[in-house]
């Protein structure tokens, strides 16, 4: 590749603009046929919506797979398989298995083949794998109490994931979510693989966890294809739901910049998106399962207040503040600032606002939030184990 052409290439990825055909490995011949066909990511639980769950996994050559549910004694209850207009996908890399009516406890594994070519009607397929045999545990929607683990701003920090599960211990949470910039920017499948799903495997084939969005994610020649890696029930990356005694309500706060910075090239409207969140937020903050619900938590990348003065953060600020002031939440828990805040209810918001802390080791922090009928306790923990902010109500 010339050095024109690489420094044409990387100008884009801000901008997030994606070319046809243009791949640093197809340049390198380092093609596909040279690959071991193997599990690249056998397995991540996503989109727990009421009783079922999507299970994800990703091959390292096109294929045809399946998701076994096994028994006690690992023998296969049942086969699940991706069915589109009367089609089982094949021929791909990436599957999404969906499990209706999900039992809380599953065993389960993935089996791939991998398709070597096709004749007329009739796919040629090579060699079978199977992956390991994972355990999967689903909150109820109805349960007593819920725990869930929030980090944000990992910013490709692998090691972070692990690092700061408070005492090495994920068995207390039901589910995960990542609060926005897990990435610098996202320029293809390995940047997702690589750097947040094989570094979250200890979680995620056992526990769903949720993509939320921050500003980083929308940046690089890949950010437009990002959404069909991760589950979201209505095809937005902004969601509310009611599990445990917690109604979550998850916004996608968009970028930091106004729509008319050059280096979006004028290919962004985000302003528009948060209006059109705001009218849907108004709606769910007034449904039957929000007011069903003990407490709401808003998870959003982007802090309102407390922050800078950008336009993402004011902007997010008249678009959303004014619903949560009438509505009456409890907590907001963001990030993007990369410095930790605690901020109680003050003139300014009669709702407690958490700002998780940055990627560098000794400034990073992960969010612990339980709720039960009676309480909701969220914690703020450094990575050192110090409780750096404290709701409890």
């Amino acid at each position: 590749m010339s050095i024109n052409r690489r420094k044409f290439l990387e100008t884009l990825t801000i901008a997030g603009i994606t070319l046809p055909n243009i791949s640093l490995a197809d340049e390198k011949n380092n093609g596909v046929d040279s690959l071991k066909f193997d599990f690249i990511v056998p397995a991540y639980l996503q989109n727990q919506i009421n009783s079922n769950i999507s299970i994800f996994s990703i091959v390292s050559k096109p294929a045809f797979a399946w998701l076994e549910i096994l028994d006690d004694n690992n023998q296969i209850k049942s086969k699940i398989y991706q069915s589109e207009d009367g089609m089982l996908e094949a021929n791909t890399d990436l599957f999404k298995f969906t499990i209706i009516d999900a039992p809380r406890i599953f065993k389960y594994r993935i089996v791939a083949k991998e398709v070597l070519k096709f004749e007329a009607y009739k796919i040629v397929y090579g060699e079978e794998i199977k992956s390991d045999i994972f355990s999967a545990k689903l909150a109820k929607k109805d349960q007593d109490q819920i725990s869930c683990l929030i980090y944000n701003d990992v910013h490709e920090v692998k090691n972070t994931y692990k690092d700061l599960v408070p005492h090495q211990d994920t068995d207390r949470y039901d589910f995960a979510i990542l609060n926005g910039d897990s990435f610098h920017y996202v320029s293809n499948q390995n940047d997702i693989t690589e750097k947040l799903l094989q570094p979250f495997s200890f979680f995620e084939t056992s526990k769903p966890f949720i993509m939320n969005r921050g500003n980083h994610e929308t940046r690089g020649s890949f950010s437009r294809i990002f959404k069909k890696y991760f589950g979201y029930p209505e095809n937005k990356f902004y969601q509310s739901f009611k599990l445990g005694p917690i109604y979550w309500i998850l916004l996608d706060s968009g970028e930091d910049k106004p729509d008319t910075h050059e280096v979006y090239g004028g290919t962004v409207d985000y302003d528009n998106y948060r209006k059109e969140q705001a009218v849907w937020l108004e709606q769910v903050l007034q449904s039957k399962e929000r007011k069903s619900a003990q407490h709401t938590v808003v998870v959003s990348h982007i802090p309102i207040f407390h922050a800078d003065d950008w336009h993402g953060t004011l902007h997010n600020r008249s678009t959303f503040h004014p619903l949560f002031q009438k509505y009456k939440i409890d907590a907001m828990i963001t990030g993007h600032t990369h410095q930790y805040g605690y901020h109680p209810p003050d003139q300014d918001h009669n709702y407690t606002l958490f700002i998780g802390g940055g990627p560098k080791a000794g400034e990073r922090t992960v969010i612990d939030v339980h709720g039960d009928k009676k309480s909701l306790d969220i914690k703020m923990i450094k990575d050192n184990g110090d409780i750096v902010g404290q709701l409890q109500k």
